[in-house]
């Protein structure tokens, strides 16, 4: 995982937040921006939050009962990765 403190604009509330189980991932906040993160040149603000959970029951408590997961976009591993490599993601353990 990375030090949060090491990023621009650590501190910051983030604008893009994804949720994560496993290698499965879900845009939780920052719609938005959408198109722009999912283009390789796309300009979107940085840096990316990624909740990791460790299994689905953690992220339905985080979520809670009322929350269908199919409300939320889900995002090609292959864009996370992209993100982890241009290290544009923070990963933080939910």
């Amino acid at each position: 995982m990375d030090d949060v403190a090491n990023f621009p604009g650590a501190g910051e509330v983030p604008q893009i937040i994804l949720i994560a189980v496993k290698e499965s991932y879900w845009l939780f906040s920052g719609d938005e921006f959408l198109n722009q993160m999912l283009l390789a040149d796309g300009e979107f603000p940085k840096p990316v939050q990624c909740l990791r959970f460790p299994d689905s029951f953690e992220m339905r408590i985080f979520l809670g009962p009322d929350q269908p997961l199919n409300d939320f976009w889900g995002i090609n591993p292959d864009i996370v990765a992209r993100l982890r490599r241009d290290e544009h993601l923070i990963e933080i353990d939910g």
